[in-house]
């Protein structure tokens, strides 16, 4: 694969890379409850990257995962 085509999956893919504050805007919760379920549910989603930043989740596996658990709007 040609690094031009690495580079375009790798966009393609990192529009489904969200953080704390991207969670809570799309549940309309507090970004802090990000981390506290993070903390109390075993089955939340793990993050698919940690930064020295923060974690980053795949958008699609937090959205089934508070769908599943009645936490959607």
């Amino acid at each position: 694969m040609a690094d031009e085509d690495v580079a375009g999956t790798l966009r393609q893919l990192a529009r489904f890379l969200v953080g704390p504050a991207e969670i809570a805007d799309l549940l309309g919760i507090e970004a802090n409850t990000v981390n506290v379920w993070k903390a109390r549910h075993a089955d939340f989603p793990k993050p698919v990257k940690r930064l020295r930043s923060g974690d980053l989740w795949d958008v699609r596996e937090v959205q089934a995962w508070a769908k599943a658990t009645g936490r959607t709007r």
